[in-house]
């Protein structure tokens, strides 16, 4: 289901929201209702939420390649432990 006002609406609202305006003050200078610039912000929230865990997930998933990086070289520079039984 598509929206029925236009992105750049949606975009000014949000701007507004940034700037710190509030929600009842965004609905009554674009002419929307509260209810759908709180969902919209809440939806903004959400997507900005998830960029940063998909970030944080691929940060880790390099550090953890690093980490197997290493294990591997230190497995030929020191023996398993098993090794010395």
């Amino acid at each position: 289901m598509s929206s029925p006002h236009p992105p750049t609406v949606r975009n000014q609202a949000l701007q507004l929201l940034f700037q710190g305006r509030s929600v009842k003050d965004v609905a009554v200078q674009l002419g929307l209702p509260q209810q759908t610039v709180y969902r919209w912000h809440r939806t903004c929230i959400s997507q900005s939420e998830l960029m940063q865990a998909h970030a944080r997930i691929e940060r880790l998933e390099g550090e953890i390649a690093a980490c197997r990086h290493l294990i591997d070289l230190m497995k030929e520079v020191v023996p398993p432990k098993d090794a010395t039984r």
